[in-house]
């Protein structure tokens, strides 16, 4: 796997338009995206967690949803 160099610190989200993402934050961003980094699964609030539940990820639904451990 090949390391993708991530921008210093120093180096700003934005360009000095204020409106434009600094190119090598947009690149590494992409990247992140490209590796599905960004993606998270949805939780489901249809029910609320109580007390002593965690989340469980539901691979049918895809989604994580209050249950026992």
């Amino acid at each position: 796997m090949r390391k993708f160099p991530r921008p210093d610190k120093s180096t700003p989200l934005l360009e000095p338009d204020g409106r434009s993402i600094n190119q090598a934050w947009f690149d590494f961003l992409g990247y992140l995206e490209s590796r599905g980094v960004l993606d998270a699964p949805d939780v489901d609030n249809s029910t609320p967690i109580t007390n002593g539940q965690v989340l469980v990820y539901d691979s049918t639904a895809k989604k994580l949803k209050p249950g026992a451990n």
